[in-house]
């Protein structure tokens, strides 16, 4: 009975698209090592390193896009998340994990308000998130890496885009 039940795992496991474990989503080489996103069953860990720093329970994460941003020496990398599938009331939600050469990180979640991303810009040593609300109304919201630097609680500010990156 027991060598049926080792036999079965192990045809299992051999099965394209079945696995027993973790499952690796994405993996970018940061400034402060592997970031990995990995789901496992619903849920999903963002781990920086082999250490969790963000998760969601029953709700999927997925990479967005991936930016380094600032001076190699001084700057830090990116990687915007789309958590959940959305509804008509909301149909995305960002989450943004910032990393560091000196190893510490940051996790901004939930920082649209339901809004639609319409562009993200690097300038600079900071990030710019322009998002439109269902009313059409752009807001600007800008990331400066300091919070995560001093190890304190991260949040993005209203702003405007620098002029020098204005479109016409």
């Amino acid at each position: 009975m027991l060598c049926a039940a080792a036999c079965a795992a192990v045809m299992l496991s051999s099965v394209p698209g079945y696995a027993i474990g973790p499952d690796r989503q994405s993996v970018y080489l940061t400034v402060a090592g592997p970031l990995e996103v990995v789901r496992q069953g619903a849920d999903h860990v963002v781990t920086l390193r082999g250490k969790p720093i963000h998760q969601s329970k029953g709700e999927p994460l997925t990479a967005q896009s991936y930016m380094s941003v600032g001076e190699l020496d001084d700057g830090f990398d990116a990687v915007l998340l789309r958590r959940g599938l959305g509804n008509v009331d909301c149909p995305v939600v960002y989450d943004l994990i910032t990393v560091g050469a000196d190893g510490k990180s940051a996790l901004v979640q939930s920082f649209n308000s339901c809004s639609r991303l319409a562009d993200i810009r690097a300038v600079g040593d900071k990030l710019y998130f322009v998002l439109e609300n269902k009313a059409g109304k752009t807001d600007v919201l800008e990331y400066s890496d300091d919070d995560r630097k001093r190890s304190a609680p991260v949040k993005l500010k209203k702003s405007a885009l620098p002029k020098a990156e204005t479109p016409n």
